[in-house]
């Protein structure tokens, strides 16, 4: 699950779209609109990106 560090909404990981761009990976909170950063921790066993959301 992450949270929106702005507006404090939490979303299951299903409900919102992880992307990337040239500052790195994130997700754009639904509700306020919000660039919330995201971590890649390493590819799993299939070489996808494993995304987690520190804390700030």
């Amino acid at each position: 699950m992450w949270t929106c560090r702005n507006c404090n909404a939490r979303f299951d990981f299903d409900q919102v779209e992880a992307r990337i761009d040239e500052d790195g990976f994130f997700f754009i909170c639904p509700g306020c609109d919000y660039r919330n950063k995201l971590v890649n921790t390493g590819p799993d066993a299939t070489g996808r990106p494993q995304l987690v959301q520190r804390d700030e």
